[in-house]
């Protein structure tokens, strides 16, 4: 029996909405009886507003997503269930409720930039990123002057993945962003105020100030910069829910001044950086979620800096630098960046030594005799070819490959993981995956790792230095650019050239060879020790060195 709102009922509901009530409207309406007896304009309304609600849990969104799906599948020229489908499925993740139907959509070829976007994000979140380049790619073409809006940004995140994406193509994108923000920018130019701090001002923007792999290498710089020389100011993007009480308490602490931006208009934003006088604004969120490249892209500091949490040029004309380091960036490379290079003297991230640190076991191989590879990256990072080589090593060898991602279980990410190595002919019994775990647990799995594999071309970071950390050398693939050359600087840092691949071939090949080389069990026991008195654990150092360039650049205002 249809539900029936008398003229008051209604009233209350709109206003509700229009307010952005959504926790008052949706116990109105579930008030009013069974969701199957609401209208269908109510029912459309219920389900958005668990979309559009700041407080809607991953339960919620899969609600709205099965009564999106519902409404669609009766209604198919109901465009506006599909599009709210494909937003509330990528925000409930469960890709397969939304990617059928917009693969139909995408069959009848009609360019519908929301169903060729659908697509895009769908299977960036699956792992299919060379799918999910393809139709972002077709996107931008849909809409050439996009900006924020459009895709691009995690278009251009996206190129950092798969293989066979050059540094001059993602540049070459990267550079459109800029055109295309320089040519339709609606901010004025930035009022270059001739202000003198009593210490050099420093903004960090970041839409990560929790627990986040950026937290292993920032927490000691704030901690440690001389405080009479500097002052610290947060831009903190991240959303309120999302705070963790102990790391976001701690940066609270440790920063001069601590700013809540999520909330905050592009343009209120720019005036109140503005109004700020930074001497250096620091991005550390590039083009990852989070990012207000907004207020980069329009400058709101004397000078502008990209470093930590995305390695990659913004192709921005008003980033003036990017923090590197002599293994990441040739001199000849340098015209294929927008920013200006910073090289710093060793390596360009040095992390917090973590505490209680869990104890280095034996090679698990001399108990074992099955040599265990392991990689505990994001499964988006586990490019085609990735799949490929470590399909040949687990078919070529007595192993097996323990894989945990770093973001966590998905069930449909992981499904479809084990396909991509089941049709490279691997037994699934070879590959252990391992639950998401707190950062204690996540070490202590280590243990069970003999060799570490590394991702190509997108290697890991964080990852790489807790493998070390718990003795387990990291094999990595020799790179073409910043993002892609992490891995070699890690191991160049700590003098293990041996563990860097130069090709597929010699991956494969190391790969088998350190599976027989008791150099392994040597290794791992001094491992720690050498970890910690390298440049990857100086962040004494590391922080001298960073001050000492912030001093530098002010010096050239």
């Amino acid at each position: 029996m249809t539900v029936d709102l008398n003229r008051d009922q209604k009233i209350k509901l709109k206003r509700l909405f229009e307010q952005k009530n959504y926790s008052k409207f949706e116990s109105f309406v579930e008030k009013l009886g069974s969701l199957d007896d609401l209208p269908k304009y109510l029912l459309m309304g219920y389900a958005s507003s668990k979309v559009l609600n700041p407080n809607s849990k991953k339960d919620d969104y899969f609600k709205s997503t099965i009564i999106f799906e519902k409404i669609y599948s009766i209604d198919k020229s109901n465009l506006e269930a599909f599009y709210n489908l494909i937003l509330s499925s990528l925000k409930a993740e469960v890709a397969s409720y939304v990617l059928p139907h917009l693969n139909d959509k995408y069959r009848l070829k009609e360019k519908d930039p929301k169903v060729v976007e659908g697509l895009a994000r769908v299977h960036f979140f699956l792992g299919n990123l060379d799918l999910s380049v393809k139709f972002f790619k077709e996107l931008i073409s849909l809409n050439p002057t996009s900006t924020i809006d459009g895709g691009r940004l995690t278009y251009l995140a996206c190129m950092n993945y798969p293989s066979g994406i050059t540094q001059k193509d993602y540049f070459t994108e990267a550079s459109k962003l800029g055109e295309t923000f320089n040519k339709y920018s609606k901010f004025k130019e930035y009022p270059r105020k001739d202000f003198k701090n009593d210490k050099i001002k420093i903004g960090f923007l970041s839409g990560d100030f929790r627990q986040h792999s950026v937290n292993f290498f920032l927490k000691n710089v704030i901690s440690k910069i001389n405080k009479d020389e500097f002052h610290l100011v947060a831009l903190s993007n991240l959303e309120i829910n999302r705070h963790h009480e102990g790391i976001t308490g701690f940066y609270k602490k440790n920063f001069d001044e601590w700013f809540d931006i999520i909330d905050t208009k592009d343009e209120d934003l720019i005036t109140l950086v503005r109004s700020l006088n930074l001497d250096i604004l620091i991005d550390l969120n590039g083009f990852t979620y989070g990012n207000r490249v907004n207020i980069l892209a329009a400058r709101s500091a004397k000078v502008q800096i990209g470093w930590c949490g995305y390695n990659n040029s913004l192709g921005i004309d008003n980033m003036d630098y990017i923090i590197a380091d002599k293994n990441l960036i040739k001199k000849s490379e340098e015209s294929l960046y927008k920013e200006k290079i910073i090289y710093l003297p060793n390596i360009w991230n040095a992390m917090t030594k973590p505490e209680n640190l869990p104890k280095v076991n034996e090679l698990p191989y001399q108990t074992s005799k099955i040599f265990s590879f392991g990689s505990f990256n994001s499964f988006k990072k586990i490019s085609n070819d990735t799949v490929k080589v470590w399909s040949k090593i687990l078919n070529n060898s007595n192993s097996q490959l323990y894989l945990k991602n770093s973001q966590g279980y998905n069930k449909e990410v992981y499904e479809n993981l084990k396909s991509k190595f089941e049709k490279n002919g691997v037994d699934l019994k070879k590959i252990i995956f391992l639950k998401k775990s707190d950062v204690n647990i996540f070490l202590k799995d280590y243990n069970k790792i003999d060799l570490a594999l590394d991702t190509f071309p997108y290697p890991g970071v964080t990852t790489s230095f807790q493998s070390y950390l718990m003795g387990v050398p990291v094999l990595t693939m020799k790179g073409f650019n910043f993002n892609s050359r992490c891995g070699e600087s890690i191991n160049l840092n700590l003098e293990l050239r041996e563990f860097i691949a130069n090709d597929h071939e010699d991956y494969l090949n190391k790969s088998i060879k350190f599976q027989d080389n008791i150099k392994l069990s040597k290794l791992r026991s001094s491992l720690r020790e050498k970890v910690l008195n390298s440049p990857l654990f100086d962040t004494y150092n590391f922080v001298k060195d960073l001050s000492e360039i912030f001093i530098k650049l002010m010096q050239k205002v």
